[in-house]
């Protein structure tokens, strides 16, 4: 099996060299620095701010573009719950948006019908999630955020290198958000990046992460209310020696997602969700639709279970919506009631959906193991 997160010896080399150095936090023309440059340049964005976590990225970058309390955010519901809690924790309010059955991305239909509801303007952000790695409808989205007055973050938390029409995803809306947490394509153990093409937006976000100060100012003048959330020097020489062989590790990924569609063509009972022609994923995850007959036979907990008993290794991935997780009936402060809020096709997904993790699909062997437990178990499960 892959060991992930993995101990390559590059990566030890430059975290030696960063810990020898003495300079662990970050510093002016320090790793963090180059980190972010190259970032940026990677994916195709002028600027980049390294952060904490992928959240704490999510959190600065909504109140960066301006969301306020009481301001209302689209985003799907079919996530990580950090998409929606960096805006609840700016008092905001998350409007849930059902998802497309062939991406798992966020459904433009469902958007623009949010939108359409939205009579007094309350929604000030539409948050995209490209999720498993596979780029969301980006131009149908913006289109329709903008023509509501919305602005665009996109979640990339799982997609570090993925491209929307030829285009590096992460600075195509307002800013973009990646997450190094232990699972990530690329992991510092914790971690986030904030990228985008709009000053405005990264002075204020290198402020707010920064305990308030100006780019350019005193160490003690603090123009905004801000946190310390930097990277640390040794996170960010892990991250920039892992930057450098990723193109090589995204290609690695890429052939092994073909191999397991190739593997499964054909299967009535489980269906990978591939991304479209003009896409490319990360390939952070590898969804797979199980059939409904199957599900109702079984339960997806068993199905894992079988799965991985026959040597491949799969996960359950989300159990529910967002909108049903009880952190949003014991807010800190009084949400709306979604217990009447039901979204077909995220509801599907949570009861039939599976997950492939990333570095399976590192290894041909693990991708061919994988999917042949999985054509056993549509065999055999009868």
């Amino acid at each position: 099996m892959v060991k992930w997160p993995p101990v390559n010896p590059d990566d030890e080399k430059s975290l030696l060299e960063a810990f020898k150095s003495g300079r662990w936090g970050r510093v002016p023309g320090g790793v963090v620095e180059e980190f972010e440059r190259e970032f940026s340049r990677y994916h195709e964005a002028k600027y980049a701010v390294a952060v904490t976590s992928g959240t704490v990225g999510l959190f600065l970058s909504y109140l960066a573009v301006g969301l306020n309390e009481g301001d209302y955010f689209a985003l799907p519901a079919y996530t990580f719950i950090a998409t929606a809690t960096a805006g609840v924790l700016l008092r905001a309010v998350p409007v849930f948006v059902d998802i497309d059955a062939e991406t798992l991305n966020i459904s433009v239909e469902s958007l623009k019908a949010v939108l359409e509801q939205d009579k007094d303007g309350k929604i000030k952000l539409v948050v995209p999630v490209h999720f498993s790695g596979i780029p969301a409808e980006l131009d149908e989205v913006i289109n329709e955020a903008r023509k509501h007055g919305a602005k665009v973050i996109e979640d990339a938390a799982q997609a570090h290198g993925a491209a929307y029409k030829g285009r590096k995803v992460g600075a195509i809306g307002e800013a973009g958000v990646f997450s190094f947490q232990s699972s990530k394509n690329m992991t510092a153990g914790e971690g986030g990046v904030i990228v985008t093409n709009d000053y405005e937006i990264y002075i204020k976000a290198w402020s707010y992460h920064n305990a308030g100060r100006e780019i350019n100012g005193e160490w003690y003048m603090h123009a905004l209310i801000g946190w310390n959330f930097r990277m640390t020097e040794l996170q960010a020489a892990i991250l920039l020696s892992q930057l450098k062989r990723y193109d090589d590790e995204f290609k690695v990924r890429e052939r092994n997602a073909r191999l397991l569609y190739e593997l499964l063509e054909g299967n009535e009972d489980f269906k990978p969700v591939k991304p479209p022609t003009y896409v490319s994923s990360s390939n952070h995850l590898l969804p797979i639709w199980i059939s409904s007959r199957l599900i109702k036979q079984y339960g997806k907990a068993r199905i894992v279970s079988e799965v991985n008993n026959r040597g491949g290794v799969v996960v359950e991935g989300y159990p529910m919506p967002l909108y049903r997780q009880p952190a949003f009936r014991e807010s800190y402060w009084k949400l709306p009631d979604y217990s009447r809020l039901n979204l077909p096709v995220t509801e599907d997904a949570c009861r039939r959906v599976i997950w492939v993790p990333q570095h399976v699909l590192l290894s041909e062997d693990e991708t061919r193991r994988t999917a042949e437990a999985l054509v056993r178990v549509s065999r055999e499960l009868r």
